[in-house]
């Protein structure tokens, strides 16, 4: 049974610039314990985060609820 659709898109740009900006900080708001891992493993950072951050972004979508309703970033986890 479909509950949802949900579909995002993120510019790696906005990613690099957040990383930039915030540096680690950022990817520890938005990515999981296990998704952090992985962050630091890769090379291609901005483009890890953009991936991460759409997926998540289109399962909130997804689920009706956004990012309001109690649901956060790090209560998302991508898998690959």
């Amino acid at each position: 049974m479909i509950f949802g659709i949900g579909t995002d898109i993120v510019r790696v740009s906005r990613m690099q610039e957040n990383i930039d900006r915030y540096g680690e900080k950022f990817a520890a708001r938005i990515l999981t314990d296990a998704e952090l891992a992985d962050f630091h493993a890769t090379k291609a950072k901005a483009h890890f985060l953009a991936r991460r951050f759409a997926a998540k972004e289109a399962a909130a979508k997804a689920l009706g609820t956004g990012f309001s309703q109690g649901v956060g970033m790090r209560d998302i986890g991508v898998t690959h």
